[in-house]
């Protein structure tokens, strides 16, 4: 009688889930469905899966780079992208050349989140950064005697007379930014994204990193200075490019424009 009693209990509970399964999802009684289909259509809707792994090539002020991406759910990504990028310009300091030259590689990982599910995405992450900001100060090779740099008179010893000194900022640059990217529909296809926003690379520091073919040096006013010293050679360089200077010493943050296309596996 028990095995009998606990047998109706069963089938009665039984019977109450299913109506209540017709009455929820009425198409799912109708078309007999079972709970195994059910549940397989619900582990393959877009919002609680993968939707699939990206790869592209962008350009911007990075320099040339390329990212690789997997996309949780049409909410969630993270990226992993590196970029390389190397530009100079030249211009005439004193009686001798003078060169500003960017080299370097960077690379960051960043998690992306689409607050409406589309295109639009806000970005935050971590930017590493092996990167070198130089200045060169040269004398030309057929000058003799004297190199008048920022206001000082250099005495040449050789002809490969030259003042050069770099910028450092931090390593480890946090990032945060805005986004557009096409590759958030699910689908397997060509896509085209851009980023936009900011590497905080902290408060920058110059210093010399070699003096050469120069000995001796006068200061404005003509007076003996002795042998040239780092902070001499620094005031003079520093002087004759101020308005690079000024920008270098007051920036805390670098901007980030990358334009990129690429394909959703």
């Amino acid at each position: 009688m028990k095995l009998y009693l606990s047998t109706l209990i069963a089938a009665a509970a039984f019977a109450q889930a299913a109506t209540a399964s017709a009455i929820v999802d009425p198409s799912l009684a109708s078309s007999q469905t079972t709970r195994q289909e059910y549940a397989a259509a619900a582990i393959q809707a877009p919002t609680d899966t993968a939707c699939g792994v990206t790869f592209d090539i962008n350009v911007g002020t990075q320099g040339i780079g390329m990212s690789m991406g997997y996309e949780f759910n049409k909410y969630i990504k993270m990226r992993v992208r590196g970029a390389y990028l190397n530009a100079s310009y030249n211009k005439s300091w004193g009686n001798g050349d003078g060169e500003i030259e960017f080299d370097g590689s960077n690379a960051g990982i960043l998690l992306d989140y689409h607050p409406f599910g589309g295109v639009f995405h806000l970005s935050a992450g971590l930017n590493f950064s092996k990167s070198t900001l130089s200045a060169t100060a040269s004398a030309q090779h057929n000058l003799e005697g004297t190199y008048d740099l920022g206001g000082y008179s250099f005495e040449i010893v050789s002809d490969e007379a030259r003042i050069k000194g770099e910028y450092d900022w931090n390593n480890l640059q946090p990032y945060i930014g805005i986004g557009w990217s096409t590759d958030g529909d699910g689908d397997s296809s060509l896509y085209f994204t851009l980023d936009i926003g900011v590497n905080f690379i902290g408060s920058g520091k110059f210093s010399i990193n070699s003096i050469d073919g120069i000995n001796n040096v006068k200061g404005p006013q003509g007076e003996d200075l002795g042998h040239v010293t780092d902070g001499i050679a620094e005031q003079a360089i520093r002087e004759e490019g101020k308005d690079f200077f000024k920008i270098a010493d007051d920036i805390m943050v670098y901007p980030v424009i990358q334009l990129g296309m690429g394909y959703r596996f």
